[in-house]
């Protein structure tokens, strides 16, 4: 029984109910008589004193606890428990009450209550915290098997510690509510013990997570992590991350839990970065945390589809074990891992780690894993198609299971089994297999009856046995439906939609149509979803796509939807372009939307009206070929539908007739190839080409190696690829026959088109290697002498090439504006610009008075005549805001006051209105044309230059000569210089010899344009990508992989750290081209072939799609490889033909009409992808010569500081603070780039800055004196910045070596202090090669990109807990950006999913702040407050507005420069 003691009862006194002063004095006495009867343990004394006491005052709290104690102390606890109940009636946050109600609870034998009222006066009394402790300890025998010797070892501490240990083995007792509410009092105390803090809040997460309140546990995880990592706690870092990451991953969310368990491989690194660190990570960390840390992320990356993680985990975790020698687990890691190979489609490695788990399975003998191990190999081998090993290995794995008895290893062992003979191609076998175990199959697995199901069903839909395969998908899909299986139930659709595409009854086809409406979309999301977490896609969700695709157009055609159909197919075939990353974002506006997701025959038919061509759009389907024709104006015209023979399908027709038309064509030699036949191997090795490799040899080797496994495949090659078909067109040529089936059913619309019109066709699969060109019609005429054939990969691209044609032609058309604002010594300039604050015109009809800003929205470019819109004479003065403006004395407005003053009046025109004479501006306002030319005073000396301009002079000013040149060249690259080994798909790679003919090709084909080629060294990822932007022809010859999409370039060992050069330093890919702007009319692609046997892989034209997609017209590519000889015999005359104005189709005939009469009848299928532009290569030499010429005068002018042709500006033009940011980028760039060639430049930089900041704000370092250093001298951007920051340098008397510096005497623009913090910063940076590589790519950039990569990091510094993604509005422009991604990812910063998770590590966090402070230093908009905390009104990015300034005026200061004409210069004689 609990005792109750004097300081159970006495407490604060609690005034009662007043009702007359009498009664409480007696009462008070009677109380205190009580309590000392109470003391003397006289309790019926006690008792009587107390319920006289509550006869004048029965609502008395302090009284009734007092006749309740006493009662305890009487043994008669149901009276106690009535006064006890009433205390609690009156006052609920009575401690007392509740304390004597656990008592009593306690000895009524209800040790639930007593608990409950324990833990409730805990928490309403901290005082007398350590009675209640031990009452609360002492109840726990009640509720688990507690000795009293642990009871006992709890006496001595404090209250806080005792609820904590008890607490804690409550849990291990899996008492987790009991647990749970004794921690929750616990935390109600006060304690400074951070350790106990973290003790209770990891116990209470444990014992959440066991009631599966997920929520609550990770709050408290959470608390416990954040106090763990303030208080430096490694072991509670560690068992908070990982209980964390276990929970995410039970409860689902895998993405969460990779990011915990990444959190605590930071942790391992951080502990083994100190020795006392690495010996608390042998104590907390077992060996066995470690295997199972790496096993599980391998696992969960393998669950999110990145692979690549996975395997790099697995690999660790083999490494662990092996070097702990576990030999229990080596069996499995060997397994583990060749699994995760067999899912990334490397069947040689995972066959390599099949064979050791083998290996080691039967080291331990245990028959199981042995079986496993042969069903695996069995599978791997299917996948290599060996198919005598993949059975023989199968049906030891069958056998076993047999032999072991294990039911499940049986239906496994069958499963495999037919899936290899599906593989095999042998269907019925899989059939059998399957049924099988369908029959073994028990009710209640419902997931695997869907499974096999969804095999005999796709098994029989294969055979052509279309019932029996609908049977069995919808027996898959009612259980899937019954069970909300998403995946299984649009998986059997898909099946089911594809089988009754066959059908002819309407409403199966309907059925279809709706199955197929609805999947397309939801595989287009999951495509998308898995591009957008970077997980590995497999190939069966880009299969089942195009699949229904093809379906669903072909169902549409059975439905008489037309339209519907070429929707569909319009649709599929513009994802080449829409599907390149960061497309989107480059892209102009698109009739289609800006991802092409908006296809309608409306939008159609606006891109078809917008050309002056007929096009022919083709879809290949097995069973039918699609063709639709479009004319502008009358949208689509025709729909014809070819039906293939049973026997052979569209595809493999045209595909064996275009090998015919190749190899013999009609008994002439292969186009192209003479008796010399050399192709030079300009192909790069494709992904996965040594896998296809293998995969021939063992299909030749068994066709040859009378097995039984190779008799069944020799039987089923023979069948397909031999067989016979009969069209009724074998006396017909091949070519003759592909225009039968291609032209021949819309020969009657192209008869009626002019000879030489241009005809557009998209071609879908094989026909992308059909030469249309030289097809013969029966006339035996090419179609090539009627028409003008240009491809295209999509009608999004014809829009594509469309804008950029338009944009080529507006930047023609503002050249030509440039120079007639040039003309008349810049006369053109000022009368014609919107910003020399002329006055707008006003007229007055009647009483209609026009204001200024009727006028503001007219473009002067639009007008007949700008000049008399310009003038000013007909301005009323009395309109509001026409004040009179006075331009600065200088050149123009001399010239102009000049020109006014010697200007009659009656030299203006009459007009229909009265001049207002009285708006006749003073001195600086612009005057008329007229006027100007009536003076006299400027000659004309040469009416038109080479670039369309005059040259003037006169004897009253110095007449301005400039000439406007065009930027169009030629650039013609090739033949990169490589080293002996670089990384290509993640493996080294090695070229084989050098690119003789292509160096050769591409010296000659400069000497046509009249260009210098670049090659070798200076052809470098960075010279290609900027030279292209500038290029009107662009000819390349070089490695490359069509498939692809992949240019070889020269990596530059300077800027990429490393013995071996990664892809991304020398690969130009597509992602590259599309965010490039190009204004190329003509791009030549020799790149990407071999001289082995052609195979029709490239069904997409990848990267022409790509080039058209930035902006090029047109697209020069090979159908197939061809001689050198032939080919350069064929640039000949093609650049020949292209010297005058020429159509590049009419050049590519004129070339090949040419050949075949000096080579005999030797053609190149080269094939023009785009439109069909017009180019003049004597323009372009004009251009380039114009080009020299301005370098030339302009590096005259920069060595004599003298201009020979025009006069100094009187404005000088002053950058802003903004220009000077944008400047130090630059420099700041160049800098890191060559800091290995120059590492003493940024430390005597610092120095050379600090002493500027010193000399500004002391007087200390006045009197001393700095020379500039040789290496300073001759450094790259070193003198550019001290140049930019104010510095100047003088010569040491006669001396010019070593210069004295001249400090900055002001820091208006206060840009002295950033650019030290920059150079401080790239120091630091200096230790981390790839960061300083990344930020040399990524600068100059534009400030919205440097906000954007400075609130990044600057949340991620200050606010860890928030965790950001890459679909974050801030986030995703810089992860779509590839420099801003790869100098993200060089900080330390991965995607796992959508999660954009950050590894911090001690290095990496001072990474980033290195990085932080160096950005906000090179911005101009960001605050330096970001590097020392969160200001959330310090972050995003507003671009600048424009500042509309009242009366167009703007702001100006006179020149000091006295203005010096022709009369007034002063001769100075020597």
């Amino acid at each position: 029984m609990a005792n109750v003691s004097a300081a159970s009862r006495t407490r604060s006194t609690t005034p009662g109910s007043i009702s007359e002063a009498e009664e409480i004095t007696e009462a008070q006495l009677l109380k205190d008589n009580g309590d000392t009867s109470f003391d003397n343990e006289d309790y019926g004394a006690a008792l009587h004193h107390y319920s006289e006491a509550l006869k004048l005052d029965d609502s008395n709290v302090e009284m009734l606890s007092c006749r309740g104690a006493t009662f305890i102390e009487l043994g008669d606890f149901i009276r106690a428990q009535h006064d006890v109940e009433k205390i609690l009636h009156l006052d609920s946050k009575y401690s007392q009450g509740h304390y004597l109600m656990g008592i009593v609870s306690d000895n009524l034998y209800q040790y639930k209550d007593a608990l409950k009222s324990y833990l409730e006066a805990l928490a309403l009394d901290c005082e007398h915290e350590n009675i209640l402790a031990d009452n609360i300890i002492n109840l726990m025998p009640h509720f688990c098997p507690i000795s009293q010797s642990t009871i006992e070892e709890l006496e001595d501490m404090d209250a806080y510690t005792k609820l904590c240990e008890m607490g804690a083995i409550l849990c291990v007792m899996k008492k987790y509510n009991l647990s749970v509410r004794v921690l929750n009092a616990a935390r109600n105390l006060e304690t400074n013990q951070q350790g106990l803090k973290m003790k209770v809040l990891l116990t209470l997460a444990n014992a959440h997570t066991h009631l599966k309140h997920i929520e609550v546990a990770l709050g408290f995880y959470q608390d416990c992590l954040q106090i763990a990592i303030s208080s430096h706690d490694l072991d509670y870092q560690t068992k908070a991350l990982a209980s964390m990451a276990s929970l995410y991953l039970e409860s689902g969310n895998t993405h969460q839990a990779v990011v915990y368990y990444e959190h605590l491989l930071d942790l391992e690194e951080e502990m083994h970065s100190g020795k006392s660190q690495s010996e608390l990570l042998d104590k907390t960390w077992p060996i066995n945390f470690q295997l199972a840390l790496h096993l599980n992320l391998s696992m969960a990356y393998r669950d999110i589809g990145n692979l690549k993680k996975a395997i790099k985990h697995a690999q660790l975790y083999i490494s662990l074990v092996e070097k702990h020698d576990f030999k229990s687990e080596m069996a499995y890691s060997q397994d583990h891992l060749g699994q995760l190979y067999d899912i990334l489609g490397e069947y040689q490695t995972s066959l390599q780690h099949f064979e050791k788990f083998l290996e080691k399975s039967k080291q331990e003998n245990d028959k199981r894993k042995i079986a496993s191990a042969y069903g695996k190999l069995g599978g791997c081998y299917a996948h290599l198609h060996n198919w005598k090993l993949s059975l023989t290995y199968h049906e030891q794995h069958f056998n076993m299971a047999h032999k072991i008895g294990d039911k499940p290893m049986v239906i496994a062992a069958s499963e495999k089994l037919g899936d290899s003979y599906m593989m095999m191609e042998n269907y019925e076998k899989a059939v059998e297999c399957y049924e099988e175990l369908f029959s073994a199959i028990k009710k209640s697995d419902a997931n695997l009856k869907v499974n096999v199901c969804c095999k005999l069903g796709k098994a029989f839909k294969l055979q052509n046995r279309y019932q029996y395969g609908l049977y069995y998908f919808e027996e898959a899909l009612d259980i899937a439906d019954d069970l909300s299986w998403t995946e299984k139930k649009n998986l059997c659709e898909f099946h089911m939609s594809t089988i009754l595409q066959n059908s002819t009854q309407m409403l199966e086809l309907e059925e279809a149509r709706k199955y197929l409406e609805r999947l397309i979309p939801y595989y287009e999301d999951q495509k998308a979803l898995k591009v957008e977490e970077d997980s590995c896609t497999s190939g069966d969700l880009y299969e089942q796509l195009n699949d229904c695709y093809s379906a669903v157009q072909n169902v549409h055609c059975k439905l008489g939807n037309m339209e519907q159909a070429l929707i569909y197919s319009e649709l599929q075939r513009q994802k080449t372009i829409t599907e390149i990353n960061n497309h989107s974002t480059k892209a102009p506006q698109s009739s289609f939307g800006s991802h092409g997701d908006r296809v309608t025959m409306e939008t159609i038919n606006r891109v078809i009206n917008q050309q002056n061509c007929t096009v022919l759009y083709y879809t290949v389907l097995a069973k039918s070929l699609l063709l639709w024709v479009l004319q502008p104006g009358k949208g689509l015209i025709r729909h014809y539908t070819h039906q293939a023979s049973k026997d052979i399908t569209v595809g493999d027709n045209i595909t064996d007739l275009t090998n015919q038309m190749v190899s013999s064509d009609g008994g002439r030699r292969r186009p192209g190839m003479g008796l010399d036949y050399t192709c030079e191997n300009r192909a790069l090795p494709e992904k996965g080409v040594s896998l296809q490799r293998l995969i021939k040899h063992n299909e030749s080797k068994q066709a040859t190696g009378g097995s039984t496994c190779a008799t069944e495949s020799e039987a089923y090659t023979s069948e397909t690829s031999t067989t016979e078909y009969d069209f009724n067109l074998k006396a017909k040529s091949p070519d003759r026959q592909l225009y039968d089936l291609l032209l021949s059913p819309v020969d009657d619309i192209l008869s009626k088109l002019d000879v030489g019109s241009n005809v557009v066709v998209v071609p879908h699969k094989e026909l992308h290697h059909c030469p249309f060109s030289i097809l013969k019609d029966w006339n035996n005429c090419h179609v090539w002498q009627k028409l003008s054939v240009t491809y295209m990969p999509c009608l999004y691209a014809l829009e594509k090439v469309t804008q950029s044609e338009l944009r080529y032609m507006r930047q023609d058309d503002d050249l030509l504006y440039e120079r007639s604002r040039s003309c008349m010594a810049g006369m053109g300039h000022l009368i014609m610009s919107q910003d020399t604050g002329i006055s707008k015109m006003s007229r007055e009809y009647s009483s209609v008075t026009s204001t200024k800003a009727d006028f503001e929205h007219i473009n002067t470019r639009s007008l007949s005549n700008p000049r008399l819109f310009k003038s000013g004479a007909f301005t009323n003065p009395d309109l509001p805001g026409n004040r009179v403006h006075t331009k600065p004395v200088s050149r123009e407005t001399t010239f102009l006051s000049i020109v006014t003053n010697q200007t009659k009046l009656s030299t203006i025109p009459s007009l229909p209105v009265t001049p207002n004479l009285k708006s006749l501006k003073p001195l600086g306002s612009p005057t008329g044309i007229d006027r100007m030319l009536s003076s006299g005073t400027v000659s004309t000396l040469t009416t038109r230059t080479a670039t369309n301009t005059d040259i003037v002079t006169s004897p009253n000013i110095v007449a301005e000569f400039k000439q406007i040149s065009s930027q169009g060249y030629c650039f013609v690259c090739g033949c990169p210089s490589l080293p002996e080994m670089l990384e290509l798909h993640g493996k080294p790679w090695q070229p084989v010899g050098e690119l003789t003919c292509a160096q050769r090709e591409v010296t000659t084909i400069a000497s046509y344009v009249d260009t210098s080629p670049v090659t070798g060294s200076d052809l470098t990822k960075q010279t290609f990508l900027a030279s292209i932007q500038k290029a009107t022809l662009i000819h390349m010859a070089s490695w490359g992989c069509l498939q692809e999409g992949l240019i070889v370039m020269s990596p530059n060992e300077n800027r990429k750290p490393g013995n071996m050069p990664n892809a991304e330093s020398y690969i130009v890919s597509v992602e590259d081209i599309v965010n490039s702007q190009l204004k190329a009319k003509l791009l030549v692609l020799s790149l990407g072939w071999t001289n082995h046997t052609r195979e029709y892989e490239d069904q997409t034209w990848l990267l022409p799609s790509a080039f058209l997609a930035a902006g090029v017209q047109c697209v020069l590519a090979l159908l197939w490889p061809v001689s050198d000889r032939v080919l350069q015999k064929f640039y000949y005359h093609f650049y020949k033909s292209l010297q005058s104005d020429t159509r590049i189709s009419q050049a590519i005939n004129d070339a090949n009409k040419i050949l075949g009469t000096e080579d005999r009848d030797s053609w190149v299928p080269f094939v023009l992808i785009g439109k069909d532009v017009h180019l003049d290569l004597s323009v372009i030499h004009k251009a380039m010569l114009n080009q020299k010429i301005d370098k030339v005068e302009k590096e005259i002018t920069e060595k004599l500081q003298t201009d020979f042709l025009n006069p100094t500006p009187a404005n000088i033009e002053v950058p802003n603070k903004e220009q000077m940011k944008k400047n130090m980028q630059e420099i700041c760039s160049t800098l890191l780039g060559q800091y290995n060639s120059q590492p003493s430049v940024i430390p005597t930089l610092m120095s050379l800055l600090d002493s500027a900041l010193k000399r500004l704000h002391t007087n200390n370092l006045n009197r001393e004196t700095r020379t500039v250093t040789k290496d300073m001298v001759e450094s790259q951007g070193g003198l550019d910045l001290l140049k930019l920051m104010g510095f100047h340098f003088q010569a040491r008397g006669c001396d010019v070596d070593d210069p004295y510096v001249i400090f900055p005497h002001s820091n208006e623009e206060e840009l002295l202090l950033p650019a030290y913090d920059a150079l401080r910063a790239s120091h630091d940076l200096l230790q981390h090669a790839n960061c300083c590589h990344c930020l040399y790519e990524l600068l100059p950039t534009s400030e919205e990109i440097l906000s954007q990569l400075i609130d990044l990091l600057s949340v991620t510094k200050h606010a860890s807990e928030i965790q950001l993604k890459i679909t974050d509005v801030s986030v995703h422009p810089l992860w779509i950006n590839p420099k801003a991604k790869a100098f993200i990812c060089s900080i330390g910063f991965h995607q796992i999913g959508r999660i954009l998770n950050f590894k911090r590590t001690s290095v990496n966090r001072k990474l980033l702040t290195s990085c932080l402070q160096f950005l906000v230093a090179l911005s101009s908009k960001k605050s330096s407050i970001l590097l020392h905390k969160l200001d959330v009104s310090r972050l995003g990015y507003s671009p600048p507005s424009e500042k509309v300034l009242k009366d167009g005026n703007a702001p100006c200061l006179s020149t000091l420069y006295p203005l010096i004409l022709p009369r007034n210069q002063v001769h100075i004689n020597k």
